[in-house]
């Protein structure tokens, strides 16, 4: 069977359409992931409980430990016995957050160990604590130097869409399957499915450049 560009033409609309909500998922997924991780940095900085401790560090080896294909299988299929029905785009985007909020926990944690240990002192020599210190003190310079790694993961996730393919969310990768199995074809339609991820990580990858650069102008 030759190579027939015309049939990367043909797909091409619909495989744009899926890497939106490629794109969607990501997003929602990474941004949630942030939130989680967040809040999961602040308790354990502000607290330091032995049991919250230990529930996130099973968590944090249980993510890292178990492929994310397990844990979309967990949460689409093991879920709905205990009663929690998921329909895929949602079960995708909580696999998403779930196992991405783990690796952004490190990536913080790191961030976190750059900030020097004065500026607590200092805030709270201030009387700034709670609210103000974490959210206008210590979180801006931890996501400063968190920028490459959280852009890396963002790329990580991108990648880690495709699996949500076997849940039958309808993103690029599921997308490209129905086309190829509708016009036997395959070799084009993941031809033009492998130069989308390309470019949407490539520009993603890139933009950690922009805001590294950004971000130094706005401290100098």
């Amino acid at each position: 069977m030759k190579f027939d560009i015309s049939y990367i033409f043909d797909a091409l609309p619909r495989l744009l359409e899926g890497a939106l909500i490629t794109l969607q998922v990501a997003i929602l997924g990474f941004c949630f992931s942030i939130i989680l991780a967040t809040f999961i940095t602040i308790v354990k900085t502000s607290f330091n409980s032995r049991i919250f401790n230990g529930f996130i560090a099973f968590y944090i080896s249980f993510i890292r430990g178990t492929p994310l294909l397990v844990q979309i299988f967990l949460i689409y299929y093991v879920l709905p016995v205990f009663g929690l029905n998921l329909a895929p785009f949602p079960a995708g985007i909580l696999a998403i957050t779930l196992n991405s909020a783990a690796f952004v926990i490190e990536i913080l944690r790191g961030g976190l160990a750059s900030v020097p240990k004065g500026q607590f002192e200092a805030a709270k020599s201030l009387g700034i604590s709670g609210y103000a210190l974490w959210w206008k003190i210590i979180l801006p310079q931890t996501f400063i130097t968190s920028i490459p790694p959280l852009v890396n993961e963002f790329t990580m996730v991108l990648k880690a869409t495709a699996l949500l393919s076997v849940i039958t969310v309808v993103e690029l990768m599921r997308v490209s399957q129905q086309i190829y199995s509708a016009n036997y074809h395959p070799v084009e339609v993941l031809s033009a499915t492998f130069i989308i991820y390309f470019l949407m990580c490539f520009v993603v990858s890139r933009s950690s450049v922009f805001l590294e650069q950004r971000f130094k102008v706005k401290r100098s």
